[in-house]
């Protein structure tokens, strides 16, 4: 109980500071009958620990039995201390087996003749059999159930108690808890590309389905930027698509905004072979002069760091062996004086003993010499010589590659042939030289497919696959040059047993299916097959949650869920800045949290906004609408997020619904900026009905009254698509809200009343209507 009252996300609820929920009050419930034997109940461990015990208390009861029956003779021991010293230096320097069966051997054959001659001996051995397995089976069952006694004790029971506390502690809340938000670690967020926080989707089954029916080639993930493209690619590379990582060869590198197809082939193919060498441990070699400087820089610190080192762990040996010398030498002499008489005994015999059967059985001495050396060599597997050696060459080459890739080679040659007398001289001179060059692009395509075909042979024979990933290829500007790109690689696209994967995207994957409609562009010629991935659904985007930001209620995942429209990568930064104004305000209720950053997107909308406008148009009008955006900016960032202000948001909901700034004398009607206020204004209809759901009190009322099956437009999950659908229509996305804000029962938006701004102009506005009455 104590240790599940110190959890961190139970010390999280603690330290709200509400009167219903102490620890008196946790200790109160706990204490019924009824939660004690719920908490047993709830964990199967708890009935298997006590048949353990029941079993540990058996096999005590009969090693007790079967002790009183046995005397105790030499044979036993000399056997366990036989096999003792044999584990013990197995250990240390690694015996054969057939060494152990040797060494097993004559304790058995010799001291088991004497020992079975007497019938009292016999039935003793039998005892003492009896003995040694009760002993042994007793202590692996004992020391197992206390191992899985202290386990389920420290873990399994604050795991089994924390769900059951926390349940408890929602009962002492009342209904809304789950708009407190209280987290105890956000290291998901922190560290956002850890595998350890990647959660599995019905898409990477998907695509893992697609790979499986291929043998080789290139398939293209696309999907809008921010859902979870390149994580796949990295998942699906490096074998983690299912629940047991596969292991592949894997390359992965990323495109550049401005390329040159010659260039990528070039970065692509020195990529491939370093990752090949680190496969193997090597490193790829420099020339002698780049090389020597870099060790001449870190030589006298690597000598200093080893000397230290060394000097540590000799100085500590040192002291452990002087601590522990008497003892060692104490048991060192003692097994010598009782184990060496019977040792020389016994060695005596043995030697006899197999020089009697070599000389008169040396058939049946030579067929067992000929079967243990055949079974060495067994052992040794010759055939991986044979099998390393192409291993060796392709490590070779790809040593050979990185060099011809990375420098330019030139070698001279020169002869000369001379004579000289007294007045005459004669002398003949050549000189030859030649440089290497380039390869051409035609050259380059061939030698990197020569080279993943060599790798792919040799790592299919480990049944391994070879993957090439192609990240961030929507980067490349506009469809058409992601196309000519593909048209410029796509020749290295067929090589057996190596998997391209690209993210590409929506415009390449949209190419890609209406392929044949009405032609085929290089999109069907280059890919294989194309995984479309959309965007997460409030389910998946709270296991997602869950899992990074422990405490992370289902309100806040709405809310979040709703301003990314389900982008994993937007989704991400919308609940680090949720958890940043958490721990800025130290406010822990869903409106004041929702208030304050809703406001915050308000207001960073509405200053772009205003850029924009001022940049397209200066006319007097439009400085009349800048002024008036301003003035509604100061007013949010001057606003007091821990109350309500219906007023503010009735602004912001007007405003969303207002006609089209006036244009300036000249302007297009129909330019950008009245594009741009289509957008503009539907965000903000968008953030305004977010803040009339989330930024109110009693969430989890009004969502059970208004959310259900049979009402499917008012589900939370409509809120993110209308976000996701402002990339496509703004119009269709006011329809979205205004079926959302119907079936919440949502208040239209009326005129509002104009609020001045504080300062100068506020007060003489006042005073002016002071004058007037």
């Amino acid at each position: 109980m104590a240790a599940s009252l110190e959890h961190p996300e139970i010390r999280a609820y603690l330290d709200l500071d509400r009167p219903q929920v102490t620890e008196e009050h946790l200790r109160q419930a706990f204490d019924q009958p009824r939660i004690i034997s719920e908490v047993l109940r709830a964990d199967p461990a708890y009935f298997e620990l006590r048949g353990r015990a029941a079993r540990v208390d058996a096999l005590r009861q009969g090693l007790i039995e079967a002790r009183e029956r046995c005397h105790a003779t030499p044979f036993l021991p000399l056997l366990l201390l036989v096999a003792l010293i044999y584990w013990l230096a197995d250990a240390a320097i690694g015996i054969p087996w057939w060494v152990g069966v040797l060494v097993h051997i004559w304790p058995l054959g010799y001291c088991g003749v004497k020992e079975f001659r007497d019938p009292d001996n016999r039935s003793n051995f039998v005892d003492q059999m009896q003995t040694a397995v009760y002993g042994v089976a007793w202590a692996a069952s004992a020391a197992d159930t206390e191992v899985r006694l202290a386990w389920w004790a420290l873990v399994k029971l604050k795991r089994t108690m924390n769900p059951i506390m926390r349940r408890e502690m929602t009962a002492l809340l009342g209904p809304d808890h789950e708009s407190l938000l209280v987290t105890h670690s956000h290291d998901g967020l922190i560290d956002a590309g850890n595998p350890r926080y990647w959660i599995s989707t019905q898409v990477e089954s998907a695509l893992q389905r697609k790979l499986d029916q291929m043998s080789g080639g290139a398939i293209a993930i696309c999907g809008p930027r921010g859902v979870g493209k390149s994580t796949l690619l990295k998942k699906a590379c490096q074998g983690r698509l299912g629940p047991i990582p596969d292991l592949h060869f894997h390359t992965i590198v990323q495109t550049p905004a401005n390329y040159r197809p010659e260039e990528f082939l070039l970065s692509l193919f020195q990529s491939v072979c370093r990752n090949y060498l680190a496969l193997y441990g090597r490193r790829p070699r420099t020339p002698f002069l780049f090389r020597s400087r870099a060790r001449a820089a870190h030589r006298p610190r690597r000598l200093y760091h080893s000397a230290l080192r060394s000097a540590q762990l000799l100085s500590g040996l040192g002291l452990v062996v002087l601590a522990i010398q008497q003892e060692v030498r104490g048991l060192t002499d003692a097994l010598y004086q009782a184990a060496h008489p019977a040792a020389a005994g016994w060695a005596m015999d043995l030697r006899e003993w197999t020089l009697t059967a070599w000389h008169m059985h040396p058939a049946i001495s030579r067929l067992v010499l000929l079967s243990v050396g055949a079974l060495l060599v067994w052992w040794a597997d010759p055939r991986t010589w044979l099998t390393g050696r192409p291993t060796r060459r392709l490590v070779h080459d790809c040593h050979n590659y990185l060099h011809l890739l990375q420098h330019i080679q030139s070698v001279s040659a020169s002869t000369s042939l001379g004579a000289s007398g007294r007045a005459l001289t004669l002398g003949i001179g050549r000189t030859s030289g030649s440089s290497s060059r380039t390869f051409t692009y035609p050259e380059l395509v061939w030698e990197f497919r020569s080279l993943l075909s060599r790798i792919s042979a040799i790592e299919r024979q480990d049944n391994m696959k070879v993957f090439i990933g192609i990240d961030e290829l929507d980067r490349l500007g506009s469809s058409e040059q992601a196309r000519a790109f593909l048209a410029e690689i796509k020749a290295i696209f067929d090589v057996p047993r190596v998997y391209f994967v690209l993210s590409v995207s929506e415009d390449i994957g949209a190419a890609f299916i209406r392929r044949g409609l009405p032609t085929r562009d290089v999109t069907d010629s280059s890919l294989e097959d194309v995984l479309v991935i959309e965007a997460r659904t409030l389910e998946e985007s709270r296991q997602l949650l869950q899992m990074r930001v422990p405490g992370f209620t289902d309100p806040f995942v709405a809310l979040v869920h709703a301003l990314s429209g389900g982008l994993p990568r937007d989704l991400i930064r919308y609940t680090r800045k949720v958890t940043e104004t958490h721990w800025r305000t130290r406010q822990h209720g869903l409106a004041a949290l929702a208030r304050d950053v809703l406001w915050e997107e308000a207001a960073q909308a509405l200053a772009g906004f205003r850029v924009l406008l001022a940049r397209h148009d200066d006319s007097a009008a439009t400085a009349q609408t800048v002024h008036d955006l301003h003035t509604l900016v100061a007013l949010i960032r001057d606003a007091d997020p821990t109350r309500a202000h219906p007023e503010l948001e009735q602004r912001i909901l007007q405003l969303a619904h207002s006609a089209r700034p006036p244009h300036g004398e000249g302007a297009d009607p129909a330019g950008e900026p009245d594009q741009r206020w289509e957008e503009f204004s539907c965000y903000l209809y968008f953030i305004g009905t977010l803040l009339e759901v989330f930024a109110r009190r009693n969430f989890a009322a009004r969502k059970a009254a208004y959310t259900g099956p049979e009402k499917a437009p008012a589900d939370l999950q409509r809120l993110a698509e209308a976000r996701l659908e402002m990339t496509i229509s703004p119009h269709s996305a006011r329809k979205i809200l205004e079926q959302f804000r119907v079936h919440w029962a949502l208040r239209p938006a009326t005129l509002p009343r104009i609020v001045q701004p504080p300062g100068p102009d506020a007060q003489r506005s006042r005073a002016s209507a002071h004058n007037r009455s």
